[in-house]
């Protein structure tokens, strides 16, 4: 059912937000009350998305609800080059079966968020118009950018400084990632905020091809987990929009607690209001585990319903380390109390590691507890099929019902 007009006054262009260029173009696309072209560009170097990419999707989401239509352009010839966007280094060129399956398993787990009515989903790969495209006509593409515009990029001029390599192929990534817009006729794009640079050229090239610019909405890139980088794979901070219910509810548990607020803001549907109330009561004293619990829930409600987030809630609290105080009825952290134990850091045999340090006897004792689902790293329980583990620095292991440590 088609929403009535939104305006730059609702959550989808206030919340989380970073930028939007121009606003006076937006208010005016929005009350023209003609169908908009909403470009999103997916990068498929990985097989799967964060929660982060997906706060541009559920944005796109509400857009599509309010009658417009949602443009994905999966990167499969762009993938082959690689944005240099926060990359310290280039990166390896994929085989093309890879960059074929990766976009086949993006685009399901777009599909989780985004309608697919076709009057408001498209999918479109970059392929279809660079992979025909003469090399006269790129020529053409290039005559019309100079130098100093490319590499007054931000990125570049960090590697510069820094003495460290730039490609030409790097180079070109803004112009490719620009005349996207042209070959789909985008009129707005939403796109994290490290994405600027590109889609400002993509302005630049609309106009040289006498297509209106599109408008910009860029979302705020937050900090992973750990509260350092962004959301990495490589950096093992994210949440995966393909977890299950208990490893995504495992891991937001072990974000930082001077997230909340702003991890409420950008993954959740939680209202404005009620988030004020969380961020209220912080800042009175309230414990923030609690709230984490709070965002736990919501952030695996979105992705995997109502029923799931609440189960494994209730799971978290008996199998964690967290417990509830029964004078209080708040929960408390008693990870400090728990026993260290003298492991080496680093990748394990489970069977071994159960085995040598767990007084485990033998591998069909292993399989049968942690089957049972007896066996936990950090709250979540083993998978049956994980053969290693890799151990780090104050991991909590749970052992059957009474054995708990942490790895000093």
């Amino acid at each position: 059912m088609k929403k009535e007009k939104l305006s730059l006054e609702d959550p989808v262009f206030t919340r989380a937000i970073e930028d939007v260029v121009t606003r006076e173009e937006v208010e005016m696309q929005l009350a023209g009350g003609t169908q908009l072209r909403v470009k999103h560009g997916i990068d498929v170097t990985a097989p799967d998305l964060h929660i982060g990419h997906a706060v541009s999707l559920w944005k796109i989401r509400e857009l599509q609800e309010a009658g417009h239509k949602a443009v994905i352009i999966l990167g499969d010839f762009t993938t082959r080059i690689g944005d240099p966007t926060g990359k310290s280094a280039t990166r390896p060129v994929l085989p093309e079966d890879v960059i074929k399956k990766n976009s086949q398993n993006i685009q399901k787990q777009i599909e989780k968020i985004l309608l697919t009515d076709p009057n408001l989903y498209e999918v479109r790969k970059n392929s279809e118009w660079f992979g025909r495209m003469r090399a006269l006509d790129f020529f053409q593409l290039l005559s019309v950018v100079t130098h100093a515009h490319l590499i007054s990029r931000d990125m570049f001029q960090e590697r510069i400084r820094e003495g460290r390599e730039i490609t030409m192929a790097e180079m070109l990534y803004p112009i490719l990632q620009g005349y996207d817009s042209v070959a789909i006729t985008s009129d707005l794009t939403i796109i994290g905020s490290d994405q600027l640079f590109n889609e400002h050229m993509a302005r630049f090239f609309q106009e040289k091809f006498g297509q209106h610019p599109q408008t910009i909405v860029t979302v705020k890139l937050l900090p992973g987990l750990d509260g350092g980088a962004k959301m990495s794979k490589s950096l093992g901070n994210y949440i995966s929009l393909i977890d299950t219910p208990e490893d995504m509810f495992g891991k937001a548990m072990r974000m930082q607690d001077s997230l909340l607020i702003p991890y409420f803001e950008a993954y959740t549907a939680l209202g404005d209001v009620e988030i004020r109330e969380k961020e209220a009561a912080l800042k009175k004293g309230a414990n923030p585990m609690e709230v984490k619990l709070d965002f736990a829930e919501e952030l695996v409600a979105r992705y995997h319903g109502r029923e799931d987030a609440a189960r494994e809630r209730k799971k978290f609290i008996t199998r964690s380390i967290w417990k509830k105080n029964e004078g209080t009825g708040t929960l408390q952290d008693v990870s400090e109390s728990i026993p260290e134990i003298a492991i080496a850091y680093g990748e394990w045999d489970v069977a071994e590691l159960l085995r040598t340090h767990f007084k485990l006897r033998s591998n069909a004792e292993v399989q049968r507890l942690v089957a049972q689902g007896g066996v936990s790293c950090d709250g979540t329980s083993l998978d049956p099929k994980t053969r290693t583990l890799t151990l780090r620095r104050g991991m909590i292991i749970r052992v059957g019902k009474k054995k708990l440590v942490k790895v000093a």
